[in-house]
């Protein structure tokens, strides 16, 4: 595994699925790659893609993480921190987390539902011509 450090900050970027194989920790890995959110909080860019990066927080620590390839930038020291901590601490999430989940899931529902909708109109119109 091929871990990039900033030399000047100390800083990680962590590829995709390289923060479970640093870790051990597969919550760790759902938590910050599985529930995203759609708004950028982030001033970070991704390095690998040049997506944006949205703020999770992991346990209490502020992880940043690329929307689209799902890669991870840790500040120094904070996957010695994420090692440290017990795997109950990235089960749990805020009820602000909760409304960001659900809200996301709403939108993704609606979004397919739509493209059904269209896809069935398309196919409908088709064979009446």
């Amino acid at each position: 595994m091929d871990v990039d450090a900033c030399p000047a900050c100390g800083g990680l970027f962590l590829d995709k699925g390289e923060i479970k194989s640093l870790t051990g920790d597969a919550n760790l890995n759902k938590l910050l790659t599985k529930y995203l959110g759609f708004d950028s909080d982030s001033a970070y860019h991704c390095s690998n893609c040049g997506w944006v990066m949205d703020g999770e927080n992991a346990g209490g620590i502020r992880v940043d993480v690329c929307l689209k390839c799902l890669s991870v930038w840790l500040d120094a020291g904070e996957l010695e921190k994420l090692r440290k901590m017990p795997d109950k601490e990235f089960k749990r999430f805020s009820p602000e987390k909760w409304d960001e989940i659900l809200r996301a899931k709403r939108i993704a529902w609606e979004e397919r539902d739509d493209a059904f909708r269209a896809a069935f109109r398309d196919l409908y119109l088709s064979r009446k011509l």
